[in-house]
């Protein structure tokens, strides 16, 4: 697995020069995001996928899918993004497709991909990658949805057959279209992208949404997402027959401190000291990738050692949530 990432930038240069507002500053409790200055998007992807199959050596031989994940434009308006990063890495036959599932994208792509080769034994392996940029004029990204600070990057990780670096142990998925609209609000439908103009603005939906339901929605509504993400831990922790006391790590997805239930979180055993926080805090989210990146930071930072059990957990809106227990079975060559 590997990663690229665009150059750090801090919230407070941002709050300074009045990019970011320093009440969501304070209130999300991000230190920096990360940005890339050059593009296109989909070379984000290329590059993080290189490094991770020149790390897996001989394992990555022969790919037979190729899933890519994203939710920004990747460059090019009607392209095969996935054929793309596939054509510049690994080559091949292999079946090269998209995950669209916003946040959650790199986690449906995982979940699919485990499902494929198990039920496809003559299949070796699956490369995953995922590649987002916040920028202008698609994005704001310090004001196009509170509580998120949007940055910029690439991640790769291939899943295979043979032994590695680590092991998938469980995955579980679960969706749930109840509160899918809040992405949606009062936005008139459009004929193209960018039809209603840019940036996107999803705190307008949220707030349409909110309107139109009333705010004694609010409550129930985090309330019952909240339940869904533990609810897909759960599940996963049960399939591979543990507790949260046995996890040594957790990724969660970058979202700031406003967004996170964190007592929820501490009430079903998970200390923030033991999550990534600490590195994400100073990424800011990176769309579809915030999991795979996760992991590879905990694994080139050398934090997660052999033997740990690491837990991913993603969402997307619509809204779509996803769990995976990892082991770590070696360390990331030098």
């Amino acid at each position: 697995m590997a990663m690229t990432l665009g150059r750090e930038e801090t919230t407070e240069s941002a709050v300074a020069d009045g990019r970011y507002a320093a009440k969501e500053n304070e209130a999300s409790g991000f230190l920096a995001t990360r940005v890339d200055d050059e593009g296109p998007t989909i070379d984000l992807a290329v590059r993080a996928a290189a490094a991770a199959v020149a790390r897996a050596g001989d394992r990555a031989s022969q790919v037979d899918l190729v899933v890519h994940s994203y939710i920004a434009h990747q460059g090019l308006d009607d392209f095969a993004p996935a054929a793309y990063i596939q054509g510049r890495t690994v080559r091949g036959d292999g079946f090269a497709v998209e995950m669209r599932q916003a946040s959650n994208g790199g986690m449906a792509a995982l979940e699919l991909a485990a499902g494929y080769l198990t039920a496809r034994p003559d299949t070796s392996a699956a490369l995953l990658t995922t590649a987002d940029r916040f920028v202008e004029p698609g994005y704001n990204r310090y004001a196009t949805a509170s509580g998120m600070l949007f940055g910029d990057g690439g991640t790769a990780l291939l899943l295979c057959r043979s032994s590695g670096i680590a092991r998938l142990v469980s995955s579980a998925t679960t969706g749930d279209t109840t509160y899918g609209d809040i992405q949606i609000g009062a936005e008139p439908w459009s004929d193209v992208s960018g039809g209603n103009g840019w940036p996107v603005n999803i705190n307008a939906r949220v707030h349409a949404y909110l309107a139109e339901k009333g705010p004694e929605i609010y409550v129930p509504m985090v309330q019952a997402l909240q339940q869904k993400e533990m609810l897909v831990i759960e599940q996963a922790l049960a399939e591979a027959g543990l507790e949260p006391t046995d996890v040594a790590w957790w990724i969660f997805p970058n979202q700031g401190l406003a967004l996170t239930d964190w007592d929820a979180r501490k009430a079903f055993g998970i200390d923030i000291s033991r999550t990534t926080w600490d590195w994400g805090r100073r990424c800011g989210h990176l769309g579809a990738g915030d999991q795979f990146a996760g992991l590879t930071h905990l694994l080139e930072a050398r934090k997660a050692k052999p033997g740990d059990r690491v837990v991913l957990a993603g969402s997307g809106t619509g809204f779509m949530f996803s769990a995976a227990v990892i082991e770590i079975t070696a360390e990331l060559p030098e």
